[in-house]
């Protein structure tokens, strides 16, 4: 659905002068758990729903599939009931805009002035390949206090940039370089310890993760440590910018209006005035955090540049945050499955808003079912991919958690690390994330990103 189709789904439609008293509107607006007064009706007054009913999941459900066009009429009286319509946002006075540091940047950038090249080795010779072998209990009990301790610090962080505090990114500068070492010892624990860690309304855990991520393409795409570390740093900041925008804004419970992504859109030009500020961050840091929302089909955003003129940090670091964007919770619906996601991402790969050198790093260091994610077997038993398997993208290494007959699976029992490129089973299903509310992939996450 486009931007344009989804703003015009939540506008108001004029009503017949004899139904003054009822207002149409989508059935997505509707809250569950809130119960109506007056009955609903459809677009034609046909009945729908009663009066005094909870409106439920599968009432709400029920209603999609019996309505064309998902549109129904509720009483006026309602409305402030059922519906976010009488909700008023509001507006943060806006952080202003050094128009002619844009200017700045945007002619760096339409001369092909940044050009990233190696001055050392590729770091991914320095990276163990740990093949069909479980993860190291004492590096997971590591990085999971690194990272507790560095969401804090990064959340303060921003808290100090934001208010102009901020004096310098030296701790970010150690943290990607602490990160960068530990993937050296084994990418794929290094991932996995930050999934599911992301906390609605904190742009530091996520940026966290999206970070790690980025990282871990830098390596397949054979960067050396100095740029990945700037890539990290990157990575880490470039949605900083979020904390001008309206908490009330980000907090709807519906996909935004054009109007309203507008402001989201902004964000970009609000993370890189703030990177200006701090010392020590490097150069191309500001530049690429500048860029990361644009697409390789010049969809994307503030500028809508496309290709090769859009840096390679951004463009990686574009695909790592749509990726982790999209396993993560929104107000408006729940994270979606791992395997979802890169579904997701393959239909942005088919479109060419992403780059495909980029995606095909993406499919190598997560395969198609992604690392930690869970699938069942065709033996009937379930298993978490611990490790991807390079170019095999649907036969990656998986851990068995669970036998056919739904036994738990022995950690330590020899074959309980399974290498599907050298084994006769195969995946089945992917499956949600255990304890989790996740949903599949559907053609409207597409239109998110």
């Amino acid at each position: 659905m486009s931007a344009q189709a989804v703003e015009d789904q939540h506008s108001y439609v004029p009503i017949a002068p004899g139904d003054r008293n009822r207002t149409t509107l989508s059935i997505n607006e509707l809250i569950i758990g809130r119960q109506s007064t007056m009955p609903i009706y459809d677009v034609n007054g046909v009945l729908l729903l009663a009066e005094n009913q909870l409106i439920t999941t599968e009432i709400k459900a029920n209603l999609k599939n019996r309505v064309h066009g998902g549109t129904i009429q509720v009483d006026d009286a309602d409305l402030s009931k059922l519906t976010l319509r009488q909700v008023e946002v509001k507006e943060v006075p806006r952080f202003p805009v050094d128009e002619a540091l844009c200017r700045r940047l945007d002619m760096i950038l339409d001369n092909g002035l940044i050009n990233v090249k190696n001055t050392g080795p590729s770091y991914k010779d320095q990276v163990v390949e740990h093949g069909c072998e479980a993860y190291d209990a004492e590096q997971r009990e590591r990085l999971l206090e690194q990272n507790a301790h560095n969401a804090q610090t990064l959340q303060s962080m921003l808290t100090d940039a934001t208010n102009g505090n901020l004096k310098d990114c030296d701790a970010i500068a150690v943290m990607a370089a602490q990160y960068l070492k530990e993937m050296a010892v084994d990418t794929e624990n290094v991932l996995t310890s930050v999934i599911g860690n992301q906390v609605p309304g904190e742009v530091a855990a996520s940026s966290l993760e999206s970070a790690l991520l980025a990282m871990a393409i830098g390596i397949e795409m054979d960067f050396d440590a100095d740029n990945i570390k700037s890539l990290g740093i990157a990575a880490l900041t470039h949605d900083w910018g979020m904390a001008h925008v309206s908490p009330d804004l980000l907090a709807l419970p519906r996909k935004l209006s054009r109007v309203e992504r507008l402001e989201i859109e902004r964000h970009p030009i609000y993370s890189m005035e703030m990177l200006q500020k701090v010392a020590s961050v490097p150069k191309i840091v500001p530049l690429i955090v500048y860029q990361v929302h644009e697409r390789y089909n010049g969809t994307g955003y503030p500028r809508g540049r496309r290709g090769n003129s859009i840096p390679i940090f951004a463009r990686i670091i574009a695909v790592a945050d749509i990726f982790i964007s999209l396993t993560a919770p929104r107000p408006w619906r729940p994270a979606v499955t791992r395997y979802g996601a890169m579904e997701c991402m393959l239909h942005h790969s088919r479109e060419r808003s992403l780059d495909p050198d980029v995606m095909r790093a993406l499919l190598r260091i997560q395969s198609l079912f992604p690392i930690g994610s869970f699938v069942t077997l065709s033996d009937g038993s379930v298993a978490q991919v611990i490790r991807a398997n390079r170019n095999n993208y649907t036969q990656p290494i998986l851990q068995l958690v669970q036998m056919a007959d739904g036994s738990p699976a022995d950690p330590n029992a020899e074959g309980n690390v399974i290498d599907l490129g050298a084994s006769e089973l195969k995946v089945e299903q992917a499956l949600p994330t255990p304890g989790r509310e996740e949903i599949p992939f559907s053609a409207d996450l597409f239109d998110e990103y």
